[in-house]
């Protein structure tokens, strides 16, 4: 008699780590939406010009209204649903190209062309209008939804989860050092193919600057690195316990002397990261913050903020100095693009995309993904618990 073959039992697919469509998805991704996110910076959103941006797939218009504050309306003219942001701005009013529909700061029309100087139909009485689906004057048309702005450190925030902004989570993030004596600040803006945890993981990870970035930032050590992670109020703190880590590249004019070095890495939720290299009262801070434009799609507003080891001159040192920086840390961030499309590759090869396995050296990535599913679920209750541990990895 044949004898039954054994039956391995079958695992059960796993839940993806990270779902990039719903984090994305401004109907889906939850408590996500409820903090302010970068559209722009300051300098981009010029007097008289709108600017289009999609965040979380919607689109946006920002302009200056006429005090030159900005503001942020649905990028669909209410007429035709014609692009806004291919318009014109005038007086602080915003005018489509289609038909020339004029809307003020608040996404109110306040004027239709085609209804001549009375700016009332003519012919057709409001019953009349009423029958056909009509109105008979532009302030019965409707208003565009409204998104609130922030204006600071050089950034225009964007609150996405409804018109009340005293509903945020946080406050807009401030960039660091922004404004300090002796402190060099300046803005790159980043467009990676990639979703926003993936890209937050990526702005925290060491093991990943051997390879993806040899010899512009770190050489093989062969050597062990110590690290406490701690998980607390919506942010993961990870402290490297490597006094005497070197940084290549520009890394040297920062520690001349030898001092030992502080190396911090933190999230904070839901799209923010700083990486602060400090050797004493100097060194250099990354601060990156992430705006969802699609699933994989993000734009990262990255501000680099450095203090050079010298007294008097060094913010005129500094400055001098921006153009090599900016120059230098643009090839960094410009490997982390490439390897992100690389990821985004395999992502979307397929199904299980998103389903991740990890080591010791993912632990803070783990913390990322819990907060991040939290929100994304709808952020109910108190979040992850607090946690501290050690771990540690090579490189």
């Amino acid at each position: 008699m044949r004898q039954p073959q054994h039956l391995h039992p079958v695992e059960p697919a796993r839940a993806p780590n990270v779902d990039l469509e719903a984090e994305a998805d401004l109907a889906r991704c939850g408590a996500l939406k409820d903090y302010w996110y970068v559209a722009c910076l300051s300098t981009e959103l010029k007097a008289g010009a709108p600017l289009a941006r999609t965040l979380f797939g919607t689109g946006v218009v920002l302009f200056r209204d006429a005090h030159g504050r900005p503001t942020a309306l649905r990028d669909r003219c209410l007429h035709r649903n014609a692009r806004l942001s291919r318009g014109a701005v005038f007086d602080g009013r915003l005018g489509c190209p289609y038909h020339g529909w004029v809307y003020d700061a608040s996404g109110a029309v306040v004027e239709v062309p085609s209804l001549g100087p009375s700016q009332r139909s003519e012919l057709l009485d409001a019953d009349a209008c009423a029958r056909e689906g009509l109105q008979p004057e532009p302030c019965k048309l409707g208003q565009l939804q409204h998104f609130p702005t922030v204006e600071q450190d050089g950034l225009v925030f964007v609150f996405m989860g409804g018109p009340d902004a005293s509903r945020a989570r946080a406050e807009p993030f401030r960039v660091p050092y922004w404004g300090h004596a002796g402190w060099t600040v300046y803005f790159m803006v980043t467009r990676f193919p990639n979703g926003v945890t993936n890209l937050v993981e990526n702005f925290m990870d060491v093991p990943h600057t051997l390879f993806v970035h040899p010899g512009w930032f770190r050489k093989p050590a062969s050597k062990r690195v110590p690290a406490t992670v701690r998980r607390t109020a919506g942010s993961v703190l990870v402290t490297y316990k490597q006094e005497q880590d070197t940084v290549t590249g520009l890394g040297r004019l920062f520690n001349p002397s030898g001092l030992p070095l502080l190396h911090t890495d933190k999230y904070y939720v839901p799209n923010v990261t700083r990486v602060d290299y400090l050797w004493g009262d100097h060194g250099f801070v990354i601060n990156s913050q992430c705006t969802p434009v699609g699933p994989t799609d993000s734009l990262v507003y990255t501000a680099i903020s450095y203090r050079l080891p010298v007294d008097v001159p060094g913010a005129l040192v500094g400055r001098a100095l921006k153009p090599l920086v900016r120059w230098y840390t643009r090839q960094v961030i410009q490997q982390d693009v490439v390897i992100m499309g690389i990821q985004r590759e395999g992502l979307l090869d397929g199904p299980g995309g998103g389903v991740y396995s990890g080591t010791e050296a993912d632990l803070h990535h783990a913390d990322i993904e819990a907060y991040r599913c939290w929100l994304r679920e709808g952020g109910h209750g108190a979040g992850p618990e607090e946690a501290e541990r050690e771990m540690a990895f090579w490189i």
